[in-house]
Order: structure tokens, then sequence, then C-alpha cells
């Protein structure tokens, strides 16, 4: 059984006789035409092949010359497949000690060259050397490794290969089911590959493998199948394996006649061939059957010549093999003489036997049920004493799991309140510190002022030509103080009582407007020019008096920081869904560091260039006022260039098509330099 799957050692597709002839004379035409060394090598190797089946001397011969040129071609590559076909003839011909030494050439050749598909060839056939040897230990790591490799390449013939041959060592095992699995996994690709020569090897299998199961009449619809196709293709080769698997499926049905016919016709086709394993596996069966026949002495002649070519393959067993067949033989007589008596024995005692484990089966059978009932009933009492006294125990803990999650949540809620007592508690305290600290010096600071002006007025000791400038002062510092009040209380009210915005429609035009009115005495004291550039027809949707106090702050900020000369201009466009304001000046600028500091938590300010001083509110209230109408609000300035204060307000009217379809972010326009934008 072993031997059959060992026999798909070249992993090729087998042709028919006659299409191994035309092949055959078709390498050798263009071997004689052909002047390219390598392709010689080929040919060679190719001729090797084609003779594995036929006569596997020539195979050696050719794949002699092979090797002979490869090496003067210096082609590794070729050398290898030259090695290994070689290896395959002296394994075909029993020559196991050639066989493994050319093996080992071809693969130490391609484990330096790392192709998985011939590294997986050499795996398969080393494996298959210890396969024959019996040692099942060695060669099935071999074949996992093959099959690994097969895979890794994709090369679905090595892969069908190896599943094969792992089949095999369970088969010589005994592992029957173990190896049907591995069978049937090959035989799919075989057939997907069309290849005939491997369909064939593997319905042989899985037929020995149920014969191994003494399964024989499945065994032989396999067998059978195999035999048709091995005669479509003309191979007697593959013939010697099913008259061989047949002789052993109707051995095991005690067809011995039919057992012997097949038998005999695989031996004879299996001496036209030369190998000494197909001769030896033969000469195996031929035993067997003239044993179980009772002609013990073609058994022993069959004996014999098995161990004849085992011998040539394994020395060492064959004394042991011989001398229990002499046994056997020598004892045959004897065995017939006593045979009918020790039937008769055996029958009576059996039938004493049976009836006295019946009786002691009966006893302990009965009392065994007496036991187990006894036992369970005892078991289903004290279970449910038990039960009962967890599910007390369990209502008990539920009750106080159930108080003390109230108890836990009431406690969690009362953190809750705390913590929320205590955030609002520590904002008042944070609002109150600021108030007071802008009271105490932003208000007091340009009060003072005031009052130290209003005294040198009163007092008359103004000259005349100097009130007018000093009334201008007035003016300014009454107004930026009342501004600073607006602020300062508007984001008192929000940080203490909260606020909610009334978003109604917006014309941002009217609204630049009337604060370009309200600040233009400050720019033209600064000499600063105000640009109103909002179209008239652009309208927002957000609460009025926010959005007023927003671009105030915003405008006043950047007449802030101008000089005499520089512009404030405004300008307004829709961007997607929302309109985008834009506050630019041509002033003095602020760097990335003060950019970030200026929306942030705690309030920033710096002097303007007219040395003017902000509370450090305005910017922090526009950024809550724009947030809270559904907005966003950025900076993008560089020193020396000016700053461009920008925030979003929803449209009061979602148009179809809008002038920019790119999201609302900021735009890269001049940067200008430092300044602090705070009104």
């Amino acid at each position: 059984m072993l031997l059959l799957f060992l026999t798909r050692i070249f992993l090729l597709i087998s042709l028919t006789q006659p299409q191994q002839k035309i092949l055959i004379q078709d390498l050798k035409t263009e071997l004689d035409r052909t002047e390219d060394i390598t392709r010689k090598v080929e040919l060679y190797c190719e001729l090797s092949k084609a003779h594995n089946s036929i006569n596997p001397k020539t195979t050696i011969a050719y794949g002699n010359k092979a090797v002979a040129l490869a090496r003067k071609a210096g082609n590794d590559k070729l050398l290898a497949l030259a090695y290994n076909e070689t290896g395959s003839g002296h394994y075909l011909l029993g020559d196991i000690d050639k066989a493994v030494q050319f093996y080992y050439m071809a693969l130490r050749i391609r484990e330096k060259l790392g192709d998985p598909s011939d590294l997986s060839a050499s795996y398969n056939n080393i494996g298959n050397v210890y396969a024959e040897q019996r040692n099942h230990k060695e060669a099935l790591p071999l074949y996992k490794k093959s099959l690994s490799l097969a895979t890794t390449a994709q090369d679905t013939l090595r892969m069908s290969s190896a599943l094969s041959n792992i089949g095999g060592v369970y088969l010589d095992q005994g592992k029957y089911d173990l190896a049907l699995v591995y069978y049937r996994e090959a035989l799919p690709i075989q057939e997907k590959l069309n290849d005939k020569q491997g369909i064939v090897i593997s319905l042989i299998n899985i037929g020995d493998a149920y014969n191994g199961k003494n399964d024989f009449q499945t065994a032989l619809s396999y067998l059978n199948k195999a035999h048709l196709i091995a005669n479509d293709l003309g191979s007697q080769h593959d013939e010697v394996y099913v008259l061989r698997g047949k002789a052993e499926s109707y051995l095991k049905a005690g067809n011995f006649e039919k057992a012997l016919d097949n038998a005999l016709a695989s031996m004879e086709l299996a001496k036209a061939y030369e190998g000494k394993y197909v001769l030896r596996e033969n000469a195996a069966i031929l035993d067997r059957i003239y044993a179980a026949m009772g002609n013990f002495e073609m058994a022993h002649h069959y004996l014999t010549l098995h161990t004849a070519y085992n011998d040539s393959l394994h020395n060492e067993r064959a004394a042991d093999r011989i001398a229990q067949e002499r046994v056997k033989y020598e004892t045959a007589q004897k065995d017939k003489e006593n045979l009918l008596l020790r039937a008769e024995q055996e029958l009576n005692l059996r039938k004493l036997e049976q009836r006295s484990i019946v009786q002691y089966f009966t006893i302990a059978l009965l009392l065994l049920v007496c036991a187990v009932a006894y036992v369970f009933f005892r078991g289903r009492q004290h279970q449910s004493r038990i039960n009962k006294l967890l599910t007390q125990k369990n209502e008990l803990i539920m009750h106080k799991n159930q108080a003390l999650n109230q108890h836990q949540k009431a406690l969690t809620e009362q953190a809750q309140q705390l913590n929320i007592q205590k955030e609002k508690l520590t904002q008042l305290n944070t609002i109150k510190d600021k108030l007071f600290s802008v009271i105490a010096h932003d208000l007091r600071g340009p009060l003072v002022a005031l009052k130290g002006l209003l005294h040198v007025m009163a007092m008359g000791k103004v000259p005349a030509d100097k009130q007018e400038g000093l009334f201008n002062s007035l003016v300014k510092g009454q107004q930026n103080v009342l501004w600073m009040l607006d602020n300062l209380f508007d984001w008192a009210r929000a940080q203490m009582e909260g606020f909610e915005a009334d978003p109604k429609p917006l014309p941002l035009r009217e609204l630049a407007d009337e604060n370009i009115r309200l600040l233009q005495p400050v720019a033209s004291s600064k000499e600063v020019v105000l640009d109103n550039r909002i179209d008239p027809s652009l309208t927002g949707c957000a609460d009025k008096e926010m959005i007023r106090l927003v671009l105030r702050n915003l405008i006043s900020n950047g007449i802030k920081f101008c000089k005499a000369g520089d512009t404030v201009t405004l300008s307004a466009r829709l961007q997607d869904d929302h309109v985008l304001v834009s506050v630019k000046d041509t002033g003095i600028g602020m760097t990335p560091e003060v950019q970030q500091k200026l929306f942030g938590a705690s309030s920033y300010s710096s002097r303007g260039t007219a040395n003017e001083k902000g509370s450090g509110l305005g910017l922090a209230l526009c950024k809550d006022f724009v947030e809270h109408n559904g907005g966003a609000i950025w900076v993008e300035s560089v020193p020396g260039m000016g700053s461009t204060f920008m925030f979003t307000l929803p449209c009061s009217v979602k148009k179809e098509e809008k002038e920019d379809d790119t999201p609302p972010v900021p735009e890269k326009e001049e940067k200008e330099e430092e300044q602090l934008q705070i009104a």
C-alpha cells in the first residue's frame, strides 16, 4: 500500500504510451538540432522524465548526461533538476543509496536558490525515501514542509502530490480515516488539473484505505474506476497497482480465486517494469493469498521471492521474516489436524463464557441501577434543601443591595449638587474679582484724569488757544469710559445671569454705518480712514444688539492700533450657508504669540498707538456673542502689516447659488505687525 503514493515523485502529468513515444521522438529530434547548451540540458531532463514509467535505467542514463552538461554550462538550477531526475531513476530501481545521494545534492543547490516549488519537489522525494523505509517520524515532517512550500508557490500539482503522500503515511500506520481525509483533498485538485495519472493514483489510494477498513465493497468500486482510467491511459505501471489493490479486496472478501487472478496479472506486469518495490509488494500479497488458500508451498515460494527483493532494500529484516515463514510452513499440517478439535472446544467455551458474562452483567446492571437511583434520590433531597436556603439568602442580599443602591444614589446626587454649587461660587468669585479689578484700575484711572482736567478748566487756568484740544480730550475720555462701562456691564451680565440670542434678519451695511458714525470722531482725531465696503443687499441672521457691540469693538480696536494715514476696512461676503464679515486694518499687526492670547479664558490688553488703554473684555465678549449666534471668530495678522478680524454669521436666507463653495475658514491675507486687539 505504501509504495503507490511514493510513485508520484516526479511531479508531472503522465502521458499515454503512444503520446510518450511521440514526445520522446520529438525531444530527440530537437536535441539533435539545437546548439544551445542550456536547451540541451533541459531536453536531457525532459527525456529522463519521459522514461520514468518506461525504463528507469534509461531515466538514469539521460539524467547523467544532463548532470554533465549542466556542470559545463554552470547553471545551478538545471544542475539541481538533473540531480533530481537521476535520483528518481535510482529510486525506481530500488537503489536507495544512490537515490538519496542525488536527492540531497539537488536539495543543497535548491536551498541556495530559494525557489519554493523546486524545494517542495526535493523535500517530497526525500520524504519518499524515509516513508519506504517505514520511518514515518522523519517522512511526515518532510511531506508537510513540501506541502507548505507548494502552497507558497501556488503549485497545485505539487500540492496534490504532497497531500497524497501524507495520506500514504497515515495509510501505512493504519490510520485509515485520516488517510482518506488527505486523499480526498488531493483528488479534486487533480481533477481540476485533468491530471489523469494523479486521479488514478488517488482512486487506488482511497481503495487501499477502504481495504484497510475491511470495507472491500467500497474499495472495489474505487479500484474499478481507477482500472478504467488506467486502461484508457495505456499505463501498465498504474495497472500493476490497480490489480494488486483488487486482489487485496477479493482476499478480504474471501474470494481467493479472483484474488489470485488479479495478483498474478499484477505480478506479470511488474516483471516488465523491473522495479524492486512493485515486485516485492506483489510477492507479499501472493504469499498471503496462497497461505489463505492452504497452498503453503506456493506461499513459501513467494515469501522467499518477497524476502529476496526486500533483502536488497532492508537487509536487517530479511532473516527474521524468512524464519517466521518457515515455521508457518512446517506447522501448517499439524494445525490442520487440530483445527476441528480446537474449533469445537472453543465453541463450547465461548457459549459457557457468554452465559456467565450475561448473568454477571445482568446482576451488576441491576445493582448499579439501584445504587444510582438511591444516590439520585438522596442528592435531589439534599439539593432541594440547599436551593431553598440559597433562595432565602439571595432575597435578603437583594433587599440589602437595593437599600445600598438607593443610599448611594442619594449620596451621588448630593455630591453632584455640591459640585455644581461649588463651581457657581467659584465662577461668581472670579467675576467679582474681575469687576473689582476693572473698576478699581481701568475705570478709576480715566475718571481721575477727567476730574483733574475739569478742575483745571474750572479754575480758569487753561489758555483759550488750548481749550479746544482739552475739550476734545474730554469727549474722547468720556466716550472711552462709556464704552468700557458698556462692555463691562454686558460681560458681567452675560457671565452672571446668562444670555440668549434673539436672531433676526440683520442688515449688515446699516449696522456697520451706525458704528462708523459713532466712532468717526475718534478715527478723525487719529487721522484714520474708516471704509465700509459691505454690500447693502447682504444680510445675516443674528441678534442685532450683540452684533452691534461686536462691530463696535472690532472697529474701535482697529482704530486703536492704527497710526495716522492708516485705514480700517469693513467687508462681507457669502460663504456656503454663512456670511463672512471682515474688519481689516493697516496698523501695527501682532505676533502669533499675542494672537493666541486674544480669545483665551483670561483677558489680555495693551495700549494703542496713542497710548489708549482697554479693559481686556472686548474681544472675549465678541467671541461669546458671535458663538451664541451660531458663528465663529478668528484673527490673521503679521507684525507691521496690520490685522484682519473675521467672524461668521448664519445667512438670513439660503440661496441656491453661492459665491464661494469653500468652508468658512480663515482667508490668507496680508500679515501685519504686532498689536493687541482689545477695545
